[in-house]
């Protein structure tokens, strides 16, 4: 069986404390027909029109990075551009 391979980028928010995984580039707005949510909200999983997960989204602390959760889960992550990092 072989891999499929696709770029994929990555934002961190320290404030928020919450990451975001781009596993098929950046999504248009829009782009998200379904979020899933797993481990109650922890990780996010964000799907397009055919059912594939297209971004991860990440609410916990960075490793290194001192803090929890805030109290509201109602995240918005950094998109700037110079805070993405390639994968």
């Amino acid at each position: 069986m072989a891999l499929e391979e696709h770029p994929g980028t990555w934002t961190h928010d320290p404030e928020a404390k919450a990451s975001y995984v781009y596993l098929r580039g950046s999504i248009a707005p829009g782009g998200v027909a379904r979020t899933v949510t797993a481990d109650s909200p922890m990780v996010n999983f964000d799907l397009d029109e055919n059912g594939r997960v297209i971004g991860i989204e990440i609410l916990a602390a960075w490793p290194g990075v001192e803090g929890t959760l805030p109290d509201d889960q109602g995240v918005t992550l950094d998109q700037d551009p110079a805070n993405t990092k390639a994968l």
